[in-house]
């Protein structure tokens, strides 16, 4: 009974899940082109053959299916066939009354079939239309490789629609694979991943995993939870469950159909470290009651979890802790420096530094972190990497690089330092290197370039209908060269 009970709650959650998917126009004409016919020809059935006395039972409102029909036929189809298609009927009934006095039996038929095929033709005609419409909507997308069943793989993003996480999406769409993305929208925006909606391989489910998900997939890319302090200090128990409940149910998931996961853990995990730079052997200095506590230790039980269900169950875990990162998409109050340094600067406002602006960290760009992610994904080590960037800059010498790179020089502010802020942020990626033969590529002055001008254009809008897509081509023109 408990197999049965399992097997019929995986059913409802994956019904669940479906009904929460949200279908394209392009979808829902492809899934009605069918139905439509049919209903056409069943309404062209009773307008010619039935009699109003037997369909009056039959409406709409207040007009009978054959009425409303008829105007439609009126607008749609021909009042007369073609010349030549019907020679005995007389010419002023046989386009708008198949019944009418004078005509015989075999002129009715002959009538009633050229009506249905003039019908015919034109839906026929509606689903050409349909299907050009199709190819126009389909012709707006990014050129993506082609995977034949063999090597394409349906891939699973959880906080798909965040920052890193539609950078990764645009990554794995273009490389030609089958992608979900599952996102509550708490920190992500849909926006982020318009470019592909609508697409064949592309599948947007709006769903929080501290609740159960079910599906089909081969690879899970676990980045759900908010990664900015002033985002995931807002509500520090939704922090914990996400990272810890919503790692439990990928986890699960990953079990339970065999795909292989990786979990997005942070640099957060070594809290104000005392070795420097840090490898992944450091323990970490973690201050578990402190306001960042509620995602430093969230991660770490992520982490946690992942090795305890390698070890017990056999699943296929990777674990990357991600430093630093910026890049276009990030979310305009998220905090942290990068995004509130260049805000700032286009606003020509002084940039504020908490502290004394002696503090360092790494900076990597988003392009640079997800290539280390598919390259952990698809390598066969199951042991804790860091993907940063070893390049470090104080606060000071980052606030300055913003300003020349805007061109404003409106200074800076110093205020009281943040609790629990680290004093230095450094990545050792040795492990990187042997590995997965990654390190970052992008210097910082053309990350900052690019970042500045998302940002740019993103105070330029005015309206909704501005749009300030980031083109995906930009980054990955070489997956599909």
């Amino acid at each position: 009974m408990d197999g049965h009970g399992r097997l019929r709650r995986e059913r409802e959650g994956a019904e669940r899940g479906r009904a929460e998917r949200l279908p394209t126009l392009t979808d829902r004409l492809r899934e009605w082109s069918p139905a439509i016919a049919a209903v056409l020809a069943v309404l062209l059935a009773l307008s010619i053959f039935s009699r109003p006395s037997q369909v009056a039972s039959l409406t709409v409102g207040q007009r009978p299916v054959p009425v409303l029909f008829a105007s439609w036929l009126d607008q749609t189809c021909p009042a007369r066939p073609p010349a030549g298609r019907i020679q005995t009927a007389p010419p002023a009934h046989y386009g708008d009354d198949c019944e009418a006095s004078g005509i015989d039996s075999h002129q009715q038929t002959e009538c009633r079939k050229n009506l249905i095929e003039l019908c015919r033709s034109h839906i026929q005609a509606v689903t050409e239309k349909m299907y050009t419409l199709d190819k126009k909507l389909t012709a707006r997308y990014p050129p993506v490789k082609f995977r034949s069943y063999k090597d394409r793989k349906r891939i699973l993003v959880t906080g798909g629609a965040g920052f890193v996480g539609s950078h990764l999406v645009d990554r794995l769409m273009l490389d030609g694979h089958e992608v979900t993305v599952v996102d509550n929208f708490f920190t992500g925006r849909k926006r982020n991943i318009e470019t592909w909606l609508g697409h064949h391989n592309f599948e947007m489910v709006t769903h929080d995993i501290v609740n159960q998900y079910y599906a089909e997939v081969d690879e899970i890319y676990h980045l759900a939870s908010p990664a900015s302090p002033p985002h995931y200090m807002a509500n520090p128990v939704k922090t914990i469950k996400t990272n810890a409940i919503g790692t439990i149910n990928m986890l699960g998931l990953a079990k339970r159909v065999g795909a292989r996961i990786l979990i997005a853990s942070t640099s957060e995990i070594y809290g104000d470290p005392e070795v420097h730079p840090q490898p992944e052997t450091y323990w970490g200095n973690v201050n578990p009651i402190g306001p960042r506590a509620c995602y430093d230790e969230g991660k770490r039980v992520a982490e946690t979890l992942g090795f305890a269900y390698m070890h017990r169950n056999n699943v296929s875990v990777r674990i990357a802790r991600i430093f630093n990162t910026y890049g276009p998409r990030m979310h305009n109050n998220d905090g942290r420096v990068v995004s509130n340094f260049i805000l700032q600067a286009l606003e020509n406002k002084k940039l504020t530094i908490y502290g004394s602006g002696k503090q360092t960290r790494s900076f990597q760009y988003v392009s640079d972190l997800v290539e280390g992610l598919v390259a952990l994904m698809e390598s066969e080590h199951a042991v804790p990497v860091n993907i940063g960037n070893p390049d470090e800059h104080t606060i000071e010498e980052f606030a300055s690089i913003i300003q020349k790179t805007v061109g404003r020089t409106s200074g800076v502010e110093y205020q009281e330092a943040k609790e629990d802020d680290p004093q230095r942020r450094r990545p050792d990626i040795s492990r990187a290197k042997k590995l997965l033969n990654w390190e970052p590529k992008v210097p910082l002055a053309e990350g900052i370039k690019k970042t500045v001008e998302f940002f740019r254009q993103e105070l330029q809008r005015t309206h909704h209908d501005h749009r300030n897509t980031y083109d995906p081509l930009i980054d990955w023109a070489h997956i599909i060269a």
